[in-house]
């Protein structure tokens, strides 16, 4: 009544009367087990697994009978289960492993107030977290390693080196003679176009190229002692 009344609805007399009914029998039924405080144990439930994890209570640590036939029986589950969370076969093997070991060490403490089998998801559950968190971990460290790292020096290749020589040997060069050469050698432009941007004679141009190319050799030699692969001043 007074719910109805809070709501501003006003029941019908058929409303009454069954809300009164359910009042009257739920004061008549019995309390339930949970109602009365007392632990409904997993063997009401018919866990299929209670009869064999008594045993292995009974005979662990000295004895491994039961406790291999549990590890036998759910096996490919927890696997199954460890895989699709890891998504890796090493990775679910390593966490079969620590389940069962977790299973061995924590049995004699397990109580029955769940299926055995709930219990092992929890316990599987929480291998594949510290397998996660393990592999973060070493992901973390790796990644810090490689920052810190410096980054191996690469090997120049031949042609790579001896442009870099030559760019070093062109900086000792006067900028008249220069400025002809890394057109002609660096930069591809031909003697016209070298001619009409540096505002000189391709004759000239020619010629300045032919001594530079020959100062070049010179200082070439002077620090290598071969003449291969130097630019000439031909075509």
């Amino acid at each position: 009544m007074r719910r109805w009344k809070k709501k501003g609805k006003i029941p019908s007399w058929r409303e009454r009367e069954r809300w009164t009914r359910d009042r009257s029998c739920r004061s008549l039924r019995s309390p339930s087990k949970r109602d009365r405080g007392v632990r409904v144990t997993v063997e009401e439930s018919k866990d299929p697994d209670r009869a064999l994890v008594e045993q292995a209570r009974s005979e662990l640590p000295h004895g491994t009978t039961a406790f291999n036939e549990l590890v036998r029986r759910h096996t490919s589950r927890v696997y199954a289960r460890s895989y699709g969370i890891l998504r890796s076969s090493a990775d679910a093997e390593e966490a079969v492993q620590d389940v069962f070991l977790a299973v061995f060490r924590n049995l004699p403490r397990y109580r029955f107030e769940r299926p055995f089998l709930h219990w092992l998801n929890i316990v599987t559950l929480n291998a594949c977290r510290m397998i996660l968190r393990k592999r973060a971990s070493e992901q973390r460290r790796r990644r810090a390693a490689q920052e810190k790292a410096p980054p191996p020096e690469r090997p120049q290749p031949p042609d790579t080196a001896l442009r870099q020589l030559v760019l070093e040997l062109l900086d000792t060069l006067d900028p008249g003679t220069r400025m002809p050469l890394i057109m002609r050698f660096v930069e591809g432009y031909t003697y016209p176009e070298i001619a009409e941007q540096l505002d000189l004679s391709e004759s000239a141009v020619k010629m300045r190229v032919s001594r530079g190319s020959k100062k070049l050799r010179e200082l070439y030699e002077a620090r290598v002692g071969t003449r291969d692969h130097m630019p000439t001043g031909r075509d």
